[in-house]
């Protein structure tokens, strides 16, 4: 399946925002700590979250979705390995680990996949494992970690790594003793993780800070979750409200503070944001302004919408730059961007983007999450016809980014 856009002139009407992949998925992973019937409310009906539930079976863990609601049902869960065929699929099957090695003092699964967007590895996970006792064995794609007693410790991230936190935060949940976790990112996945943590009954100081206090118990209770807003599928459409004339509301969004950051950088830009009880109304002439821009660790600017905000400053005012300080091959859009005659290269860690009125389409290639995003951006700019393929990517994240577009009357669809 591919995805065919046509330069769009107007946007106006609604898109509901989904469910919050990157927060969804390690509250999944942490359900298997639990011991009942737990429900996610506003779950994203996306591939990755799917493929979640497939490992959850595994484990013997009942999963019923529907509707946007998950049920979880971990009565009779009971240790198996994860095999790689599986957990190759998707990054978040990492976070497995630490939730069964709470559980059952043991893991073995086989190593994460996700995008390729750089460097991710897994090694401060497993320093960190290290130090509450647990034996780390990697044998070709299998990672064998067990622990004959699990315990509390005090240790520093060397590097703020979401991932790294969250499975340091579900292990430390059965650990014995108190956990101290220094260093560790603070993005929203991170705080609202500690909240549904803290409603099973883990005591848990200082979220939302650099520094966690964890004291694991020895029973769990079950908590029903609902999930909230998916922060980058939001940005990702006020971003191309930036460089398409636009009316149009975003609801959903009760509370934007986990936006804040993707909301600056649109005003730079020249977005016009009207905020109301649960929407953001959006008002936008399509002109957009240049300028330097960079990504960072959470509150800055996120990583994950550098592609689609370099396909948009190719409609800026002049030249512009975005400098990405996360990942270290995230630039893999400048290559497909060019074949819509973008102008655009890049040097060092900097993209250096020319302001391009002709864009033309073409047929061009998602290699990830996000910058397939950033491609129907970019072809919703471009003159003529523009056909995206591997949209199994786009899908690991977004429900449907078509159907979502078409509402507000961009010339997209599924072909």
């Amino acid at each position: 399946m591919a995805i065919s856009v046509s330069k769009t002139e107007y946007l106006k009407g609604t898109i509901k925002i989904q469910g919050s992949k990157n927060t969804v998925l390690p509250i999944i992973a942490a359900s298997i700590i639990t011991n009942g019937i737990s429900v996610i409310y506003n779950c994203p009906d996306i591939s990755d979250v799917h493929v979640m539930c497939e490992l959850l079976k595994i484990l013997n863990i009942k999963t019923c979705y529907e509707d946007h609601v998950l049920t979880i049902d971990t009565t009779k869960a009971c240790y198996a390995p994860l095999p790689y065929d599986m957990t190759c699929r998707l990054r978040s099957s990492v976070l497995m680990l630490g939730a069964m090695l709470a559980k059952w003092g043991r893991g073995e699964l086989g190593m994460p996949g996700g995008c390729t967007i750089g460097m991710r590895p897994i090694d401060i996970h497993l320093e960190g494992f290290c130090k509450m006792g647990v034996d780390v064995d990697v044998a070709g794609n299998m990672l064998c970690c067990k622990s004959f007693y699990l315990t509390g410790c005090d240790f520093r991230l060397r590097y703020p790594s979401v991932g790294a936190t969250e499975n340091l935060l579900l292990a430390a949940c059965g650990a014995k003793g108190r956990t101290i976790l220094r260093g560790v990112a603070k993005e929203p996945e991170i705080i609202e993780l500690c909240n549904y943590l803290q409603s099973l009954g883990i005591l848990i100081e200082g979220v939302g800070t650099d520094v966690l206090v964890i004291k694991g118990t020895g029973y769990l209770n079950c908590a029903d979750y609902v999930n909230v807003f998916d922060r980058i599928v939001a940005g990702t459409y006020l971003l191309i409200a930036c460089a398409i004339p636009s009316n149009i509301i975003l609801s959903g969004i009760d509370d934007i503070h986990y936006i804040k950051n993707i909301l600056q950088v649109c005003a730079k830009l020249g977005l016009n944001v009207i905020r109301s009880e649960h929407n953001l109304h959006i008002q936008s002439c399509g002109r957009v302004n240049a300028g330097a821009f960079a990504t960072g660790i959470y509150p800055k600017f996120p990583t994950d919408l550098l592609p689609v905000l370099i396909a948009v400053l190719l409609k800026g005012s002049g030249d512009s730059s975005v400098t990405e300080t996360v990942f270290e091959n995230r630039f893999s859009v400048v290559d497909e961007l060019k074949k819509l005659n973008g102008k655009l290269f890049v040097a060092g860690n900097t993209v250096y983007i020319e302001r391009t009125d002709n864009l033309t389409g073409n047929i061009v290639n998602a290699t990830d999450l996000r910058q397939g995003a950033a491609m129907v951006t970019a072809g919703l700019m471009s003159g003529g016809n523009t056909i995206i393929n591997d949209v199994s990517y786009i899908e690991r994240g977004y429900e449907n980014i078509v159907e979502d577009l078409r509402k507000v009357g961009a010339e997209i669809t599924y072909i």
